[in-house]
């Protein structure tokens, strides 16, 4: 198994589809799990300051929208542009793909709403380690996010369905 650190965006590009789905699901996600829950631990150690029941809820909203992203990909969306990358064809219908990106999307606007709390946590807070600590997370995590979806959109998507626009 590859370790996080030992992945790099760049070069995920130069991958087969074949192996650039497997370094998501068994590397690349497992790691994105790991910080979501990291948000869960943040969030309790703020309790003890804030009022954190939004921030708790966007937490499991995060963590359930990148859920349904994984299992559609992993079920779903990598078997079948595997399938069509080895039969040489492109497709018509691009439903999956679409109903992928909503779980992204729901995703990331879940992610800067959490963001958005956790700044005016830090207004109120005066530099609070805690809540410095959740904005990086949050941070990182969506650049993460955006960084692997376009990756996914421009170096393996595309190829599947000509003048497809996300």
């Amino acid at each position: 198994m590859v370790n996080y650190s030992d992945i790099h965006i760049s070069d995920l590009k130069n991958m087969s589809l074949q192996s650039f789905t497997q370094v998501l699901i068994h590397d690349y996600y497992p790691f994105i799990y790991s910080e979501i829950n990291k948000l869960e631990e943040y969030i309790q150690n703020l309790r003890v300051d804030y009022d954190v029941e939004v921030l708790d809820m966007l937490q499991k909203k995060i963590y359930e929208e990148f859920d349904e992203l994984y299992r559609k990909e992993k079920l779903v969306l990598f078997p079948y542009i595997i399938k069509l990358s080895d039969e040489h064809i492109q497709s018509e219908n691009t439903s999956a793909i679409k109903n992928t990106k909503v779980h992204y999307t729901a995703m990331l606007n879940h992610i800067s709403k959490a963001i958005q709390i956790g700044s005016d946590f830090f207004i109120q807070s005066n530099q609070n380690h805690c809540v410095i600590e959740l904005q990086t997370l949050l941070s990182n995590l969506k650049l993460n996010m955006i960084e692997i979806q376009d990756t996914k959109e421009k170096h393996f998507y595309s190829h599947f369905k000509e003048g497809f626009a996300f």
